[in-house]
């Protein structure tokens, strides 16, 4: 409730500046410790998540491209795969079956993929499931998807 009342009080807004020091201080520190494989791992899936819930009308062309996978990854032994995003359009009315009761459908299809899935919803297109993962787990998550969309009688 505290944050819910305004306008903002001096000691609201002192509050509010010590908490973002302190979280720039939090970040700077992690920074520091990350590896090349999971900087680049933040950088692919920071733009994902963006491009999840940022309604945009000209297809993100103006916005930055998803850095490659870096060289000196790709020479290891265990280089990281290609991820990709896919966003479904599901259409009105099927919401319901890709969701299922209580969540059951999309978190098998969750638990079966190893791929991330969201749904729109109050946070974006509230007719849209993103799936972002490497591209042959998200491909499989598509096609259970498009299965859970279809009329079957």
């Amino acid at each position: 409730m505290f944050w819910t009342y305004r306008p903002l009080s001096e000691m609201m807004i002192r509050a509010a500046a010590d908490d973002v020091r302190f979280l720039l201080h939090i970040y700077y520190k992690m920074m520091e410790k990350l590896n090349q494989r999971s900087l680049w791992y933040l950088a692919v899936r920071g733009m994902f998540y963006c491009r999840c819930f940022c309604i945009n009308e000209n297809d993100y062309a103006d916005w930055p491209h998803i850095p490659p996978i870096p060289d000196n990854l790709i020479i290891e032994d265990t280089a990281p795969e290609e991820e990709i995003l896919s966003a479904l359009d599901v259409p009105p009315g099927k919401m319901g079956r890709v969701i299922g009761r209580r969540g059951a459908s999309i978190l098998s299809v969750k638990e079966s993929c190893n791929a991330e899935i969201f749904i729109g919803g109050a946070k974006g297109p509230p007719d849209k499931v993103f799936i972002v993962g490497p591209v042959k787990q998200v491909r499989k998550a598509e096609a259970m998807l498009r299965g859970k969309m279809l009329d079957i009688y």
